[in-house]
């Protein structure tokens, strides 16, 4: 294919072979081939290279393993050039699948990054995956998707590990919060509110209900809970997330200060997307605020600042909501763990646990 494709036709048309990075992707037949290609389409403009697609028939009782090779290619602007990248596509099923990985491994190009997007929750018993996550440098997943974002979020810190061996996550969901945690963390850059901010003694962090699981908390809201009682030191000391009802709490402690933590599902806007919808930080019994706010039409982001009775209003900016396929790329730009994730995580799960 390479020799056919690299040829010019006379006015200085031809392919570029260009190889970033490994990607393997693991779907099920479940999974829509024609909306996971269109994404695959736009990541391939970002970063081009070799792309190992594996659909994995658990279900099926026949040993079955067929590969099909392809290029993904796109053109550069108008010179009519082209840059293209492989794409295997293995199609495994019964117990066909446990070996698959013997498979993969002498397919992939040496002394470029391995990424392993994992479109499911994966299980810590599942060979398949320990395996293919040992030849990743990243594993790729969105919380986002989980069908009880409670239980999921617990089974997924276990899997990560504490070892020098353990793998290295990225999550797709904690990326999408990366306005919030800048515009929270943002209230420390003022000297004025250190003293207050000092002395927190409640949070609360509003939601939507995630979609799939009405009655759950939003990974989003456990996610923030986590980043903030492990990024200002805060340990868990009683309660638990994981309950149902509109309204879950628990308790945290800061040397002897005590700080009450609230999650509240939001139904009033109708939405069931799992995005947070507000965070305030209350201090002195509430005699000093500190918010952050999605607005109703889920394009602006506002930070508020009450201290007494005077109010200020900090920064507003433009919430931009991007499509699966930016926000999957934007994960391919990192090679190391994100240690503020695992241990965002981590402490999410004692909460939760």
């Amino acid at each position: 294919m390479w020799a056919g494709a690299s040829g010019t036709d006379g006015d200085g048309a031809g392919t570029t072979r260009a190889c970033t990075l490994n990607l393997i992707v693991y779907a099920t037949p479940e999974d829509s081939r024609d909306a996971l290609d269109e994404l695959l389409d736009e990541v391939n403009e970002r970063a081009p290279g070799r792309t190992l697609i594996l659909v994995a028939d658990r279900d099926a009782g026949d040993a079955k393993l067929d590969a099909y090779v392809s290029m993904r290619c796109r053109l550069l602007g108008d010179s009519g050039k082209q840059i293209c990248g492989e794409q295997v596509t293995i199609a495994a099923s019964g117990p066909a699948i446990d070996n698959v990985a013997t498979a993969i491994s002498p397919l992939l190009v040496p002394d470029v990054p391995v990424y392993l997007w994992w479109k499911a929750l994966p299980h810590p018993n599942d060979q398949l995956f320990d395996r293919l996550a040992r030849m990743a440098d990243r594993v790729i997943i969105d919380s986002r998707s989980f069908v009880h974002p409670a239980r999921d979020l617990i089974l997924l810190n276990e899997l990560i590990g504490t070892d020098a061996q353990s793998i290295h996550v990225s999550d797709v969901n904690w990326g999408r919060m990366t306005p919030w945690r800048t515009l929270l963390a943002s209230f420390w850059d003022v000297p004025d509110y250190r003293p207050h901010l000092a002395a927190i003694d409640s949070v609360t962090i509003g939601y939507h209900p995630p979609p799939g699981a009405l009655d759950d908390i939003a990974t989003k809201a456990a996610l923030m809970s986590g980043w903030l009682a492990e990024r200002l030191g805060w340990e868990w000391s009683g309660g638990t997330l994981a309950g149902g009802g509109d309204e879950v709490r628990c308790r945290l402690q800061s040397g002897d200060r005590g700080i009450a933590l609230t999650l509240r599902r939001d139904c009033t806007s109708g939405r069931n997307d799992g995005r947070i919808c507000a965070v305030t930080l209350a201090a002195e019994h509430g005699a000093a605020t500190f918010s952050c706010a999605l607005s109703q039409d889920v394009a602006r982001l506002t930070t508020e600042a009450r201290i007494g009775g005077t109010r200020t209003v900090g920064r507003v900016i433009d919430y931009i909501q991007r499509g699966e396929a930016e926000s999957f790329a934007r994960e391919l730009d990192f090679v190391r763990r994100d240690a503020i994730f695992e241990a965002a995580l981590a402490r999410a799960t004692t909460m939760l646990g």
